[in-house]
């Protein structure tokens, strides 16, 4: 008798650009696609994975295209607040109030399933996979989201300050697989051979501020050569384990850290059309 494929969804971050792996979820809640057994998300693909969870159509969607043009969200304004150019405070009251996840039937969905919500441990620059309950998943979205400098940058969760996962583990395929996955989905809102070009100046300035922690300088100064072998992994021949790609053919029109309405909406549903293509051409 052949073993059963244990699948999971992997959702890398990408800040706005999140609106097309939201459309590529959309296209999977349409046609009621969820083979999974293990889910992780990372920063913004955090979110929009557990709206996915959730089985909350175009709810991602919808918040993104409402905060996008929010100065209470985003301004330069308070950019030297304690709060940061990105409110990530205000973010979680406004999708609480307006978009709020159905959190009952997040924990009715991952019965029986892993969850994972990834973020970094400032102390020594380790991921963590976050498993959020009821009681704590806005923080743990919100601990997984938190950018140096942008936002307030960091937010603790069970003792730990902690701050965006992409700065451990950007594409965690690889956990995916060390968590017993053998079909792996990631959804990725790069272009599929896309790298990081050298340091960037994020990765930079953030390296100089952390630079008497040497585990998360690291992290920052590394942030090229991770980040690219994790591409890297992504596109090896693994002996019992199938990874699928789903990305743009081109780079997207929205940005990480702010975009206009029509980009997202153009993203959004280049998103969808590949993840209808994908249902079409794969079989699961």
């Amino acid at each position: 008798m052949k073993k059963k494929d244990k699948i999971a969804l992997v959702i890398e971050g990408g800040g706005f650009k999140s609106v097309f792996s939201a459309g590529v979820l959309d296209a999977f809640l349409i046609n009621k696609f969820n083979p999974f057994d293990i889910y992780i998300g990372v920063s913004s693909g955090s979110m929009c994975l557990s709206y996915f969870v959730a089985s909350q159509y175009k709810t991602y969607f919808s918040l993104s295209k409402e905060v996008c043009v929010n100065e209470k969200f985003l301004s330069y304004k308070h950019a030297f607040s304690d709060q940061g150019y990105m409110d990530l405070d205000f973010l979680t009251k406004y999708a609480k109030k307006n978009n709020p996840l159905d959190l009952q039937n997040i924990k009715e969905s991952l019965e029986n399933k892993q969850f994972y919500l990834v973020a970094t441990n400032l102390d020594n620059g380790k991921a963590v996979y976050l498993e959020p309950n009821k009681r704590n998943f806005y923080k743990c979205l919100r601990a997984s989201s938190s950018l140096p400098f942008f936002t307030k940058g960091s937010c603790e969760v069970n003792g730990k300050n902690l701050m965006d996962g992409a700065w451990s583990d950007s594409i965690p395929a690889k956990t995916a697989a060390d968590f017993g996955a053998n079909k792996i989905i990631v959804i990725r809102p790069h272009p599929q051979n896309y790298k990081l070009n050298g340091l960037s100046y994020l990765g930079l300035v953030a390296g100089y501020w952390w630079k008497n922690n040497s585990k998360m300088r690291d992290n920052f100064f590394k942030e090229a050569n991770n980040y690219n072998e994790a591409v890297d992994f992504l596109s090896k021949k693994h002996k019992n384990i199938e990874i699928l790609q789903i990305c743009p053919d081109n780079f997207l029109k929205s940005s990480v850290i702010g975009s206009a309405k029509e980009d997202l909406i153009q993203d959004y549903q280049c998103g969808l059309e590949m993840g209808l293509d994908f249902l079409n051409s794969n079989s699961l």
